[in-house]
């Protein structure tokens, strides 16, 4: 425990005094310590909302999820008109047992768990959740924790891409990632439900949520090229051939290297973040060779003029 050996075990302590303890734990990142003050917390207050939550905090950030979900559970169980009041009425134990369930592949709990949080349609249903929940941000590898004694997927470097979201807490992504980020199109990603950030879908500002854990692996082949002569229709009808096949492509000319502080808030009108320019564009591609070879044979026989200097696999 840190060297902090078992102070407060063998007398019963204040509640109070414990999570003093476990606040001097956090800060002090001594996850062993913090694990140890939960349990003696728990023990304390076995009827605690407080408590319950807290200890749920913990297994997430630990990406312990069985014990998050049992955590949460029942942090749900106690649950009071009074605790409500303290979170505006919302019940963020009841999202944390969503996505715990979620990693776990327990939809019924998942949708138990949506249902309690308000989002009463999951109830209407049962068995694996995967509906449209439109197009979100989400930071791949995230950079900065959000909790304490967090353990944060380390694929690959941070990137923000787009993904689909199936359900509240999780999607698959829609971009082409960087293959430094370690992921791929098509994977599907846990994520936490608290904004990091921000982005622009069209004219509206959407949040940027972190990745938690990567749930699938598509297996889908990354690939780099480079095209001359393509306009943004051109590269339009290329995304058009690519989709209905369940493929990807992306324009990494377009891509921002942000520094941390606009890439964690809104990106920011008087930093400079412009793609390097470059008179090639160059592209990222998702998909298996022999099905690559054919739609980017299809789209340079009907776009004249335009000419692809190599087609490189990335991994």
């Amino acid at each position: 425990m840190g060297g902090h050996g078992s102070a407060g075990f063998g007398k019963k302590r204040k509640p109070q005094e414990v999570w003093s303890d476990w606040q001097a734990a956090d800060e002090a990142g001594d996850a062993g310590w913090a694990e140890a003050l939960a349990s003696e917390l728990l023990q304390l207050t076995p009827q605690s909302y407080f408590s319950w939550f807290q200890a749920g905090l913990l297994s997430k950030a630990r990406r312990n999820w069985p014990e998050s979900a049992e955590r949460n559970a029942r942090a749900l169980e106690h649950f009071t008109p009074q605790d409500a009041e303290a979170f505006d009425g919302a019940n963020p134990a009841a999202w944390n047992l969503g996505i715990a369930a979620t990693a776990l592949g327990d939809w019924a709990t998942a949708r138990r768990a949506w249902v309690a949080y308000g989002f009463d349609s999951f109830g209407a249903e049962t068995g694996i959740i995967d509906v449209d929940c439109g197009l979100a941000p989400v930071r791949l590898n995230p950079d900065q924790p959000s909790l304490p004694h967090q353990a944060p997927p380390t694929s690959g470097t941070a990137e923000v891409v787009w993904c689909w979201r199936r359900s509240p807490a999780h999607a698959v992504i829609s971009s082409v990632p960087l293959p430094e980020s370690g992921h791929r199109f098509r994977d599907a990603i846990l994520h936490d439900g608290e904004p990091k950030g921000s982005r622009l879908l069209g004219d509206q500002e959407v949040s940027v949520f972190d990745e938690l854990e990567r749930l699938d692996e598509s297996g889908l082949p990354t690939w780099h090229a480079q095209v001359s002569g393509a306009g943004s229709d051109d590269l339009e009808a290329l995304s058009d051939l690519f989709g209905p096949r369940g493929r990807g492509v992306d324009d990494w000319s377009g891509i921002r290297l942000m520094c941390s502080a606009c890439s964690h808030g809104a990106p920011r009108d008087d930093h400079d973040h412009a793609p390097a320019n470059s008179e090639a564009t160059r592209l990222g591609l998702a998909g298996h060779e022999s099905l690559l070879g054919e739609v980017m044979e299809a789209w340079l026989d009907s776009m004249p003029g335009i000419e692809v200097h190599n087609l490189e696999l990335l991994g």
